[in-house]
């Protein structure tokens, strides 16, 4: 019987670490647009259910798992400690772990754990706590090799939900939204953690920036409170700003900006709705240029979930997470809402190829068929509790997903 059980325990480490070649180690995966490309996922037959590898406790937080290397890493909070855990993805057995104090208290009953997902790049784990303590680490021990604190170095505000942004790494710039009194944006040395620029105050908010590469040079495209804000990544200097934002103040901006070629997608409720820019390349114009395209209202108004892309059509989460929101497709170039599915309740989303996965607060899985002629669902499984408000991640087969109370590796596709 040992015998057997150890063959078998050997078996499922070779079948998934001869798997796991793609990482999902940032924001929004390694496309940064909530998409994998080059994968594809196995349906179980009539009356089956996909597998759940592993699972295990875990603490308070909406922070989502990430994949690097054959380990998986998770953000939480249990009592007063905020920890950042390393695991092993075949067996879900902690390696490493490295925990602090973190004073942290909700305002709005939320919970007090971790919002951010960390980021992984050059042997480092970024991580940014919702009291806003900012660590990297070292990725194979959880060795600190620096730590910022951002209310005592930028005044950092707590906002409406404590502090959100997740790191964005691009060569050795780590960027957030610190929204602090003096600064918005600020980029620290990967190396080092040391201040290399910051730009003007616009407000604390919950997106995260994204990296748009064009012409040779870096740039981020953030969502702030006050609008869709353009930095070069390697000089910090700001390059394009456009107002949108809210006319109400109790109001987030929580979506990530959506990168659909050489357009950018934007969408918030709070009486905002969406907006579609477009980069104008003008080789006689010192700083790039942002089209407006259109600015609509109740098309796909996104209150946290980024939504996904495919093609010319967008797939996301419309309406406010407490008034029974639905999914719709609409047309990229001038937001023609195609089709609207049953109210489902909030979630997220992941494309992989064809399909939408969606993983609902309930819990539940949703796999959606890619198609903007109609809303076609293809499987549902309950796989967490309720509560499941984090992101997820997938990578070569594997779902990563959490709720408030445990993490799951669930299989997605035949092993060959």
């Amino acid at each position: 019987m040992n015998f057997l059980f150890i063959l078998i325990g050997l078996s499922l480490l070779v079948s998934l670490h001869h798997s796991m070649a793609e990482n999902w180690s940032n924001w929004l995966g390694p496309n940064y647009n909530g998409s994998s490309e080059n994968n594809s996922i196995s349906l179980p037959p009539e009356g089956k259910e996909f597998e759940i590898k592993w699972k295990i406790s875990v603490g308070s937080g909406w922070s989502a798992p990430i994949i690097h290397q054959n380990s998986v890493y998770y953000h939480d909070r249990i009592g007063e400690a905020e920890i950042i855990h390393c695991l092993n993805f075949a067996t879900g057995a902690e390696i490493w772990r490295h925990s602090y104090l973190s004073e942290y208290q909700d305002s709005f009953g939320m919970g007090n754990g971790p919002r951010s997902t960390p980021s992984i790049r050059n042997g480092l784990i970024v991580t940014h706590g919702a009291e806003g303590k900012v660590c990297g680490l070292d990725v194979t021990t959880g060795k600190p090799i620096w730590v910022r604190d951002l209310i005592k170095d930028f005044q950092s505000s707590k906002g409406f939900f404590g502090r959100c942004s997740s790191p964005l790494i691009v060569g050795d710039r780590v960027i957030f939204d610190v929204g602090g009194n003096t600064v918005g944006l600020v980029a620290f040395s990967l190396k080092s953690g040391k201040t290399l620029w910051s730009s003007k105050p616009y407000g604390n908010d919950y997106s995260s920036s994204l990296p748009f590469f064009v012409n040779g040079k870096s740039f981020s495209l953030s969502f702030m409170r006050e609008g869709f804000l353009v930095m070069d990544i390697n000089t910090g200097r700001e390059e394009f700003f456009t107002q949108f934002r809210s006319p109400i103040n109790a109001s987030v901006n929580a979506t990530s900006p959506l990168i659909i070629g050489n357009r950018v997608f934007l969408s918030s409720c709070y009486d905002l709705g969406a907006g579609l820019w477009q980069y104008l390349e003008d080789n006689k114009k010192e700083k790039p240029q942002f089209k407006k395209l259109w600015h609509k209202k109740g098309i796909l108004d996104c209150h946290y979930s980024t939504p996904v892309a495919l093609g010319e059509y967008i797939y996301g989460f419309h309406g406010r997470q407490e008034r029974s929101p639905v999914i719709r497709c609409i047309r990229l170039v001038d937001g023609e809402i195609m089709w609207e599915s049953p109210s489902m309740g909030a979630g997220n989303l992941i494309r992989v190829s064809d399909k939408i996965l969606v993983l609902l607060e309930s819990g539940e899985l949703v796999i959606l068929k890619t198609s903007s002629k109609s809303c076609d669902i293809l499987f549902r499984q309950q796989i967490l509790g309720s509560e499941s408000r984090a992101h997820f991640s997938f990578a070569d087969g594997f779902l990563f997903a959490r709720d408030k109370r445990r993490l799951i590796c669930l299989q997605l596709s035949k092993l060959e």
